[in-house]
């Protein structure tokens, strides 16, 4: 099955229906941050990394947010 690559603004209303997946976070500064989302309150996004660990980003160092979806064919 193959995959579709989504770039969102980190100011985006779709941040709401992304709980639950992994995403790249990538930074302003051009950093790129992997992990799965898990809320964004206050003006700040939550990820859950590969240790298990949450890890905050304010959105205002966010240029933008890349997930996968799966494609129809």
């Amino acid at each position: 099955m193959g995959k579709r690559i989504v770039r969102i603004p980190a100011t985006s209303e779709a941040l709401s229906g992304l709980k639950g997946i992994h995403l790249n976070l990538v930074l302003r500064n051009g950093v790129t941050y992997f992990g799965r989302f898990i809320s964004e309150e206050n003006q700040v996004i939550t990820l859950e990394d590969g240790l298990q660990r949450e890890r905050r980003y304010p959105l205002q160092q966010i240029e933008e947010i890349v997930y996968d979806i799966n494609a129809a064919f």
